[in-house]
């Protein structure tokens, strides 16, 4: 061991290096590895093809052995070099990363699959009268693609001012951007003949030993075309990833969706139930407590988004009820409003002629994609210092002034 880590080490608490020991030695890696992805490269990836299985109580259960492997290894040394930073839930936003656990892709083209529902339920929306049935399908539209993205490996960060520009389908252009650095913010936008979408993504992060709860502080907004100019606001759940170093590698949500109406003062909630025991005893009978499952509301009584009792649905401000499971369907009023395996999400395409500051360009994603993990963890290396180099220069020309 090099005195470096020695040095690093001597952070750690007794506890905190026995687990590092027994974590080296390969004591706590309880995986079944057997299982992997089913298909790496598919044009519309389901979370059976990003290497999950569905499991009754833990949510989604990640089967790709190569990854896993890769991931343990990278947080290991992230764990000697960072010690307590990570052991005691210390935001990582900033860290560099190795390579080796990335994908293939940036957090801008993955901004850009967060609407590729839109063309389905969009128009649905466009094309329906009632506000209340209006919001039913703004339900189904966000809740259907809470199930994208889920990729175990990490995109990569976007540099200040990097863009990204894709097509949805046949003729919906999408356009992202790395709007600061820090904090981390990313800002998509699509615009249709009949609404137009925008999001702000702003994540926050905390590791732990074996887990990771993260969450989006922005919002997705939607605007209608129609003659109200009906508008729509998301909140969006937490999330979180556990067993990172040991046990089963799993995904689940939790927490509260809620989805205003602002133009007609409707609203719809969604609690995710995510394994909280005040979930369970508030909303669930014990044979409905499953990580993926969830109970709601629309109603044009704003106190009931925070009521966490039986009794809300027993209001008479209850306009609709909701049900299902993120991974599976949206039922309101027993009606199916969206089913994973019926209504697909179109595939997005890269910009045949886009700006020359998209991810596309991107030395160490590109070299990333042929394969050439060392160039790429150079080139990826080049850029945070350049980044890091112009963020210090713009703070010295904002003190002068």
């Amino acid at each position: 061991m090099e005195k470096k880590d020695i040095e690093e080490e001597k952070s750690l608490t007794s506890e905190e290096k026995k687990l590092l020991k027994k974590l080296e030695k390969g004591e706590l890696d309880l995986l079944d590895t057997s299982k992997g992805p089913i298909n790496k490269d598919p044009k519309y990836q389901t979370y059976t093809d990003m290497g999950y299985e569905v499991h009754p109580k833990e949510g989604l259960l990640y089967r790709d052995s190569e990854t896993i492997s890769r991931q343990r290894k990278a947080i290991l040394q992230l764990i000697k070099t960072l010690g307590s930073n990570i052991l005691r839930g210390k935001s990582l936003m900033n860290i560099s990363m190795p390579v080796s656990i990335f994908d293939k892709a940036t957090m801008l083209q993955r901004a850009a699959i967060d609407f590729t529902y839109a063309p389905i339920y969009m128009e649905k929306i466009y094309e329906t009268e009632d506000p209340v049935d209006k919001m039913k399908y703004a339900v189904a539209f966000y809740v259907a693609g809470l199930h994208l993205n889920l990729s175990q490996k990490k995109p990569f960060n976007p540099i200040w001012g990097e863009t990204y520009q894709g097509r949805i389908g046949e003729d919906l252009d999408v356009y992202c951007e790395q709007i600061s650095h820090h904090p981390a913010i990313t800002f998509a936008y699509l615009d249709a003949p009949h609404y137009n979408l925008t999001a702000k993504h702003e994540y926050s992060l905390k590791i732990y030993p074996n887990s990771a709860a993260f969450r989006c502080n922005g919002y997705r907004k939607i605007i209608m075309k129609d003659s109200a100019r009906t508008t729509y606001l998301i909140k969006y759940p937490w999330a979180e990833s556990k067993g990172f170093m040991f046990g089963l590698p799993s995904f689940s949500y939790y927490g509260d969706i809620v989805i205003k109406d602002k133009t007609n003062k409707i609203y719809a909630m969604l609690r995710l139930h995510a394994g909280k025991k005040s979930f369970a005893e508030a909303w669930f009978k014990k044979s409905d407590v499953r990580n993926d499952f969830f109970k709601g509301l629309i109603t044009k009584n704003k106190a009931l988004l925070k009521d966490s009792s039986k009794k809300v649905f027993y209001s008479k401000d209850m306009l609709s009820y909701i049900e299902g499971n993120w991974i599976d369907y949206v039922m309101i009023d027993g009606e199916k409003y969206w089913e994973i395996d019926k209504q697909l999400p179109l595939p997005v395409k890269d910009a045949t002629n886009p700006l020359p500051s998209d991810s596309s360009f991107r030395d160490d994603l590109k070299a990333f994609i042929a394969n050439d993990e060392v160039e790429a963890q150079k080139q990826k290396e080049i850029m945070e210092d350049i980044q890091r180099n112009d963020r210090k220069q713009r703070e010295k020309y904002v003190k002068k002034k």
